[in-house]
Protein backbone atom coordinates (compact mmCIF):
# COMPACT_ATOMS: atom_id res chain seq x y z
CA UNK A 1 0.00 0.00 0.00
CA UNK A 2 2.51 2.74 0.45
CA UNK A 3 5.09 2.89 -2.55
CA UNK A 4 8.38 3.69 -1.12
CA UNK A 5 11.84 3.26 -1.96
CA UNK A 6 15.05 2.76 -0.19
CA UNK A 7 17.76 4.55 -1.30
CA UNK A 8 21.12 5.59 1.17
CA UNK A 9 18.82 4.86 4.05
CA UNK A 10 16.40 7.37 3.02
CA UNK A 11 12.32 6.47 2.92
CA UNK A 12 11.39 8.18 -0.62
CA UNK A 13 6.99 8.74 -0.97
CA UNK A 14 5.86 9.03 -4.60
CA UNK A 15 3.55 11.74 -4.79
CA UNK A 16 2.48 10.85 -8.35
CA UNK A 17 0.94 7.93 -6.72
CA UNK A 18 -3.39 8.65 -5.67
CA UNK A 19 -3.31 5.99 -2.31
CA UNK A 20 0.27 7.66 -1.39
CA UNK A 21 -0.85 11.28 -1.89
CA UNK A 22 -4.15 9.58 -0.09
CA UNK A 23 -1.92 8.43 2.88
CA UNK A 24 0.36 11.37 3.31
CA UNK A 25 -2.68 13.59 3.39
CA UNK A 26 -4.84 11.39 6.15
CA UNK A 27 -1.17 11.05 8.16
CA UNK A 28 -0.78 14.68 8.21
CA UNK A 29 -3.77 16.59 7.97
CA UNK A 30 -3.73 16.84 12.01
CA UNK A 31 -0.95 17.92 12.80
CA UNK A 32 -1.03 20.74 10.08
CA UNK A 33 -4.01 21.64 11.25
CA UNK A 34 -3.11 21.85 14.88
CA UNK A 35 -0.48 23.77 13.62
CA UNK A 36 -2.13 25.98 11.84
CA UNK A 37 -4.14 27.09 14.81
CA UNK A 38 -1.25 27.71 16.82
CA UNK A 39 -0.52 30.75 14.62
CA UNK A 40 -3.79 31.45 13.41
CA UNK A 41 -7.15 30.95 15.45
CA UNK A 42 -9.78 31.11 12.52
CA UNK A 43 -10.22 27.34 12.11
CA UNK A 44 -12.20 27.77 8.92
CA UNK A 45 -9.33 30.15 7.22
CA UNK A 46 -6.52 27.26 8.27
CA UNK A 47 -8.69 24.35 6.60
CA UNK A 48 -8.56 26.67 3.50
CA UNK A 49 -4.94 27.51 3.92
CA UNK A 50 -4.09 23.63 4.36
CA UNK A 51 -6.66 22.48 1.13
CA UNK A 52 -4.63 25.03 -0.50
CA UNK A 53 -1.72 23.55 0.15
CA UNK A 54 -2.37 20.44 -0.34
CA UNK A 55 -3.91 21.09 -3.86
CA UNK A 56 -0.37 22.71 -4.87
CA UNK A 57 1.24 19.79 -3.82
CA UNK A 58 -0.80 17.56 -6.25
CA UNK A 59 -0.41 19.90 -9.16
CA UNK A 60 3.12 19.95 -9.26
CA UNK A 61 3.21 15.91 -8.37
CA UNK A 62 6.85 15.47 -7.13
CA UNK A 63 7.68 12.25 -8.25
CA UNK A 64 10.09 11.04 -5.11
CA UNK A 65 10.52 12.94 -2.16
CA UNK A 66 11.64 11.87 1.36
CA UNK A 67 9.61 11.39 3.62
CA UNK A 68 11.72 13.81 6.47
CA UNK A 69 12.21 16.40 4.05
CA UNK A 70 8.26 16.36 3.26
CA UNK A 71 6.91 17.02 6.70
CA UNK A 72 9.46 19.54 7.18
CA UNK A 73 8.71 20.77 3.47
CA UNK A 74 4.70 20.72 5.14
CA UNK A 75 5.34 23.07 7.97
CA UNK A 76 6.88 25.46 6.24
CA UNK A 77 4.87 25.88 3.78
CA UNK A 78 1.99 26.00 6.05
CA UNK A 79 4.15 28.71 7.99
CA UNK A 80 4.60 30.56 5.45
CA UNK A 81 1.19 30.54 3.86
CA UNK A 82 -0.14 31.69 7.31
CA UNK A 83 2.35 34.55 7.51
CA UNK A 84 1.14 35.92 4.64
CA UNK A 85 -2.51 35.37 5.49
CA UNK A 86 -1.96 37.06 8.25
CA UNK A 87 -0.12 40.46 6.70
CA UNK A 88 -2.89 40.43 4.53
CA UNK A 89 -5.58 40.52 7.08
CA UNK A 90 -3.38 42.75 8.92
CA UNK A 91 -3.60 45.59 5.84
CA UNK A 92 -7.12 44.53 5.46
CA UNK A 93 -7.48 45.60 9.39
CA UNK A 94 -5.58 48.64 9.29
CA UNK A 95 -7.48 49.99 6.68
CA UNK A 96 -10.69 49.13 8.58
CA UNK A 97 -9.36 50.94 11.55
CA UNK A 98 -8.89 47.74 13.29
CA UNK A 99 -6.43 46.74 15.44
CA UNK A 100 -4.15 43.63 13.85
CA UNK A 101 -3.67 40.13 15.72
CA UNK A 102 -2.73 40.92 19.54
CA UNK A 103 1.25 40.09 19.65
CA UNK A 104 1.25 38.91 22.84
CA UNK A 105 -1.53 36.07 22.31
CA UNK A 106 0.83 35.12 19.11
CA UNK A 107 3.93 34.92 20.98
CA UNK A 108 2.03 32.30 23.42
CA UNK A 109 0.54 30.56 20.11
CA UNK A 110 4.03 30.54 18.83
CA UNK A 111 5.50 28.94 22.09
CA UNK A 112 3.28 26.17 21.48
CA UNK A 113 3.75 25.50 18.03
CA UNK A 114 7.32 25.53 18.49
CA UNK A 115 6.85 22.80 21.52
CA UNK A 116 5.01 20.83 18.94
CA UNK A 117 7.91 21.05 16.66
CA UNK A 118 10.74 20.18 19.16
CA UNK A 119 8.76 17.02 19.69
CA UNK A 120 8.25 15.80 16.47
CA UNK A 121 12.14 16.64 15.67
CA UNK A 122 12.66 14.77 19.19
CA UNK A 123 10.76 12.19 17.82
CA UNK A 124 12.88 11.84 14.79
CA UNK A 125 16.44 11.95 16.83
CA UNK A 126 14.79 9.14 18.66
CA UNK A 127 13.76 7.38 15.59
CA UNK A 128 16.81 7.67 13.75
CA UNK A 129 19.14 6.95 17.09
CA UNK A 130 17.15 3.59 17.23
CA UNK A 131 18.64 2.75 13.61
CA UNK A 132 22.12 2.89 15.07
CA UNK A 133 23.80 -0.48 15.37
CA UNK A 134 23.32 -1.89 19.08
CA UNK A 135 26.93 -1.12 19.78
CA UNK A 136 27.08 1.78 17.96
CA UNK A 137 23.96 3.03 19.66
CA UNK A 138 25.66 1.61 23.23
CA UNK A 139 28.44 3.64 23.12
CA UNK A 140 26.96 7.20 21.29
CA UNK A 141 24.30 6.95 24.33
CA UNK A 142 27.51 6.55 26.63
CA UNK A 143 29.02 9.83 25.01
CA UNK A 144 25.92 12.12 25.22
CA UNK A 145 25.92 11.08 29.09
CA UNK A 146 29.39 12.68 29.53
CA UNK A 147 31.28 9.51 29.52
CA UNK A 148 35.22 10.15 28.65
CA UNK A 149 36.08 7.75 25.95
CA UNK A 150 38.23 6.06 28.33
CA UNK A 151 35.16 5.38 30.55
CA UNK A 152 32.88 4.45 27.53
CA UNK A 153 35.95 1.69 26.53
CA UNK A 154 36.36 -0.31 29.64
CA UNK A 155 32.54 0.16 30.12
CA UNK A 156 31.65 -1.94 27.02
CA UNK A 157 35.59 -3.55 27.08
CA UNK A 158 36.93 -2.08 23.34
CA UNK A 159 39.35 0.36 23.07
CA UNK A 160 39.04 3.93 22.60
CA UNK A 161 39.66 3.78 18.82
CA UNK A 162 36.52 1.26 18.41
CA UNK A 163 34.87 3.83 20.73
CA UNK A 164 36.03 6.84 18.39
CA UNK A 165 34.81 4.88 15.59
CA UNK A 166 31.34 3.94 17.13
CA UNK A 167 31.05 7.97 17.78
CA UNK A 168 32.02 8.95 14.18
CA UNK A 169 29.87 6.68 12.82
CA UNK A 170 26.92 7.83 14.81
CA UNK A 171 27.82 11.41 14.28
CA UNK A 172 27.96 10.96 10.68
CA UNK A 173 25.13 8.77 10.12
CA UNK A 174 22.29 10.56 12.75
CA UNK A 175 23.66 13.86 10.30
CA UNK A 176 23.00 12.14 6.89
CA UNK A 177 19.41 10.88 8.54
CA UNK A 178 18.66 14.55 9.71
CA UNK A 179 20.06 16.81 7.41
CA UNK A 180 16.23 17.83 6.18
CA UNK A 181 15.83 19.06 9.42
CA UNK A 182 18.67 21.44 9.64
CA UNK A 183 16.41 24.28 7.33
CA UNK A 184 13.19 23.61 9.48
CA UNK A 185 15.61 23.97 13.35
CA UNK A 186 17.04 27.12 11.36
CA UNK A 187 13.81 28.45 10.37
CA UNK A 188 12.65 27.70 14.33
CA UNK A 189 15.78 29.71 15.30
CA UNK A 190 14.91 32.75 12.98
CA UNK A 191 11.13 33.02 14.22
CA UNK A 192 11.06 32.61 18.19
Amino acid sequence: MFNSKKEADTEYIDLTDIDVFQQQYNENFSRLKYFGLQYLPDEEAVLDIIQDLWLKIWERKETLISQSAFRSYLYQALYRSILNYLKHDAVVKEYAGKDPYDLEEQEKEQEATHKIIEAEIYQALNRVFEELPDACRRVYAASLEGKSQKEIAEEFSISINTVKKHINNANHYMKKRLKNFWNFIIMLQAHP
